[in-house]
C-alpha cells in the first residue's frame, strides 16, 4: 500500500512539472509573435523616398549652340568680285546690304575682280579755301570721290577691329599724297586723313607703288575708329588707283549694335572733322599744282 501511495505522488508531481513546463513554453511563443508584429509595424524607408544616386557617365554635357559666338578675326569689306562700277548690288560679297555708292568725278572699270578708278577732280580756285561757309559743298563738288555704306553692323559678332588692310596699287605710284581716307559711321562723326598721313601697322606711312600691295593701316594710331558703315577714298588731285580687296582684322572689341546711340558709344577715337577740315590747299600746292 505504502508503495502504491508514494508512486502516486511521484506522477502527481511529474504532472505538475510537465504542467508547469507547458505554460512556460506557451508563454515564450505569445512574446516571440509580439515582437515580430512590433517589428512588422515599424516602415521601412520605400525606394521612392529615397533618391537614386545620378548614373556615372563619360558623356560631355550638351551646351546649347547659341551659348557662345566666335567673333571672326577677319571682316570683309568688299573684294570687288563681279563688280560693275555701274550698277550698285544690294548686297555686298561680304554677305551685308548694300545703302549706296559713289562714283563721283571719276571713271572707272573692273578687270579680274581689280577696280581701277581714275580720278578726275575738277577744276578748283584756291581762293574758295578762304570762304569757309560752302567750303565743304565744293569740296564734294570738285573732289573725286568712291565710297560705299555696307551695313556692317548685320554681321554676326562685328567688332571693332585695329587694322584695315587696303590692297591696292598705283598708276604712277605717290598717290598717297593726292587720296584722302574718310569713314563716317552712322552718318554721325567724320573721321578723315590723307593717305600719306596715315599710320601703318609698323609705324611707317603709306608709299603706294605701282606694284599691287597690302596697305595696313592702324586704325586708333591713325585716329579712326575700327569700324564704319561708311568709307570713302577721295582725290583732291588727278590719280589712278587700283582696288582688290579691303578688310577689316584682329578685333579689340565686339560692338554693341543694339542702337545707333550703343554703336557710335562704342568708338574711343575723337572726332577728326570732314575733308574741309584739312589743310587742302597747303597739299595741293606741295603737289605744286
Amino acid at each position: 500500500m505504502k508503495d502504491i501511495l508514494k508512486m502516486s505522488a511521484v506522477i502527481f508531481a511529474l504532472a505538475l512539472m510537465l504542467v508547469f513546463a507547458l505554460s512556460a513554453c506557451g508563454n515564450n511563443g505569445n512574446d516571440t509573435t509580439n515582437n515580430q508584429a512590433e517589428a512588422v509595424s515599424t516602415p521601412e524607408p520605400s525606394p521612392e523616398a529615397t533618391p537614386a544616386p545620378p548614373e556615372e557617365t563619360d558623356e560631355p554635357e550638351e551646351v546649347e549652340e547659341d551659348a557662345f559666338i566666335e567673333i571672326p578675326d577677319v571682316f570683309l569689306w568688299n573684294n570687288f568680285v563681279g563688280r560693275d562700277p555701274h550698277n550698285m548690288p544690294g548686297v555686298s560679297p561680304n554677305g551685308a546690304p548694300m545703302w549706296w555708292d559713289n562714283w563721283a568725278n571719276l571713271r572707272a572699270s573692273v578687270e579680274n575682280d581689280v577696280v581701277q578708278i581714275q580720278f578726275r577732280p575738277n577744276a578748283f580756285d584756291p581762293e574758295d579755301f578762304d570762304d569757309y561757309d560752302d567750303y565743304f559743298t565744293r569740296v564734294n563738288d570738285w573732289m573725286g570721290n568712291w565710297g560705299e555704306a555696307i551695313d556692317m553692323w548685320s554681321l554676326d559678332g562685328i567688332s571693332f577691329m585695329r587694322y584695315m588692310t587696303i590692297r591696292m596699287a598705283g598708276g604712277e605710284g605717290g598717290e598717297e599724297y593726292r587720296l584722302i581716307l574718310h569713314f563716317v559711321p552712322d552718318d554721325g562723326p567724320s573721321f578723315v586723313a590723307r593717305f600719306a598721313d596715315l599710320v601703318l601697322a609698323d609705324g611707317s606711312n603709306p608709299s603706294i607703288t605701282t606694284e599691287m600691295q597690302d596697305i595696313v593701316i592702324d586704325l586708333e594710331a591713325s585716329g579712326f575708329p575700327g569700324m564704319t558703315n561708311r568709307m570713302h577714298i577721295r582725290a583732291f588731285a588727278d590719280a589712278t588707283i587700283f582696288l582688290d580687296e579691303i578688310y577689316f582684322s584682329v578685333p579689340v572689341s565686339q560692338v554693341d549694335t543694339t542702337s545707333r546711340e550703343t554703336i557710335l558709344g562704342g568708338i574711343t577715337v575723337p572726332e577728326i572733322g570732314n575733308p574741309a577740315d584739312l589743310p587742302i590747299r597747303a597739299f595741293v600746292e606741295q603737289l605744286g599744282e
